[in-house]
């Protein structure tokens, strides 16, 4: 298997922010709950039940009793503690995992009995279920970390799983083998008793190309795909496409509302009504594969995958409403076919990725249609994060991944928010944004998320692309490979064909 990269800094999930990194991890490490991907129920694993409070703030696990770290030692209540508190310990690295305990949120966990523990937050915290079921916040063994120190997570990596920690060579390869004791799958798993695999080698190959090639040689079983790649093997009977809904926002066009024509509202509903995302998605770039966006939140991330209310506020491709909004706006035809307001041309600051032009260019295009075109500044992720960072751009192509959506809201669209880099601010979203994060139940988050969705998308804050799909290539031997909600494979059910 090859996702590219696989590990670039440490399979100690306490301290690691990479994402592949805790879907590698997430094979050794079971954890607490799990999400269902077919429909985002949560379920128990590791923890057979919980109780929460009328408050929100304080959850009560019963655990499995019947479960062994691949060391010989117990999981039990003390385990669950020496996680969490080594998560919130001042010289602990802030990384993924401390968000998903709660952050500042989080107060103290403690220890009720051998099979039960508490844990208590200082407010609500209505995602903590969620957050639990990622490969982040997998239960180590206390006795391991320990004993292995800095060395944990290089050297060594032992929690429950199905798979047992091998050797981690940094930029070649992970290598996990059968843990030949396991009792205790995830109830969303078929396999019922031990994973099939003997092994499981993640290879480190960045390059795409070379990916491919590999998974033509039979080097590979599994690799990361682009879009593009999904003709190069289309008609080859000995490999597959496997494709999953990507969990994290939609791919999203977001305008700058602080600065130059993309202030204007008017300007912004226009180029929604000019970009065609339909035929987009036809489009060698994306290859048919993936859903034109609705929202900033996908149907995957959502409760039913439900967008239908969404749908009532969308801008269908409509360049003649466009073309009417601009002229509304005080943008005129030019002598070159491009609008002028004041002296200014409509030309909108695009900055993206070097590796994302394909997905840009075709924007330009339709939007020369009705008067307006891109000045595309490209570059490496560092220029283009800078550049957006401080604001100096009317429009750029972004998304984040994870599965806590409402989070993921809130740090897009509230006003001052880690990911709000374009000036949006409107009081309503914001009060809906805090209830849906203060909420002490999951309807009432919803409710209030789905109504600052519907208030974004009103307010034309960007145009919402496509729900992207994760792209693998497979061997056709390659059986039953299951992807998680996040959209990766966990391997527990998955076989090979003789």
């Amino acid at each position: 298997m090859s996702h590219g990269t696989n590990v670039p800094d440490t399979l100690n999930q306490k301290i690691s922010n990479n994402t592949i990194s805790r879907m590698v991890a997430a094979h050794v490490l079971d954890r607490l709950t799990a999400v269902d991907p077919k429909d985002g129920s949560i379920k128990p694993w590791l923890a057979e039940s919980w109780e929460i409070s009328p408050d929100g703030k304080v959850y009560t696990f019963k655990l499995r009793k019947d479960v062994k770290f691949h060391d010989g030692t117990p999981f039990n209540a003390q385990a669950v503690k020496y996680n969490f508190d080594y998560i919130v310990k001042p010289d602990t690295k802030r990384a993924f995992a401390w968000q998903a305990v709660g952050a500042e949120k989080y107060d103290k966990t403690e220890v009720v009995d051998d099979s039960t523990v508490k844990v208590t937050f200082k407010s609500s915290n209505p995602s903590f279920l969620v957050m639990l079921s990622d490969g982040g916040m997998g239960i180590d063994s206390p006795t391991a970390m320990e004993k292995a120190g800095a060395d944990y997570g290089v050297k060594t990596l032992v929690g429950s799983g199905p798979f047992k920690f091998k050797e981690w060579v940094k930029d070649q390869r992970v290598v996990l083998t059968r843990n030949d004791d396991y009792k205790w799958p995830s109830p969303i798993a078929k396999n019922k008793g031990v994973a099939y695999l003997d092994e499981l080698v993640y290879r480190e190959v960045p390059d795409a190309a070379t990916r491919l090639a590999a998974l033509e040689a039979n080097e590979i079983q599994l690799v990361t795909m682009t879009e593009p790649q999904v003709a190069q093997i289309k008609g080859n009977k000995d490999l597959q496409v496997l494709t999953t809904p990507k969990a994290g926002t939609s791919r999203m066009y977001l305008m700058n509302t602080a600065k130059g024509p993309t202030a204007d509202l008017k300007v912004r509903q226009a180029m929604n009504y000019a970009i065609d995302k339909k035929a987009l998605l036809q489009l060698p770039a994306w290859s048919n594969i993936g859903n034109p966006g609705l929202a900033p939140l996908p149907a995957n991330m959502v409760p039913g995958g439900d967008l239908s209310k969404l749908k009532e506020v969308d801008y269908a491709y409509d360049p003649e409403k466009a073309k009417a909004l601009l002229e509304e706006a005080g943008w005129k035809v030019g002598a070159d076919g491009i609008r002028e307001k004041n002296g200014e041309k409509l030309v909108l600051d695009m900055v993206t990725t070097s590796t994302t032009t394909s997905q840009v260019e075709p924007v330009d295009q339709m939007l020369r249609k009705v008067g307006a075109k891109l000045n595309i500044r490209t570059g490496d992720f560092n220029f283009w994060i800078g550049t957006t960072q401080k604001g100096d751009f009317n429009i750029t192509l972004m998304s984040d991944s994870g599965y806590n959506g409402p989070a993921l809201v809130n740090q897009f669209f509230r006003t001052g928010q880690a990911y709000n880099w374009y000036g949006y601010s409107n009081k309503d979203v914001d009060d809906m944004l805090d209830k849906a994060m203060n909420a002490t139940n999951q309807k009432d988050v919803w409710d209030n998320i789905m109504k600052a969705q519907t208030q974004v998308v009103k307010d034309a804050v960007g145009v919402m692309g496509w729900e992207q799909l994760y792209v693998y290539g497979a061997s056709a031997k390659v059986k039953d490979v299951w992807f998680n909600e996040v959209g990766f494979p966990y391997f527990f059910d998955t076989w090979v064909a003789k």
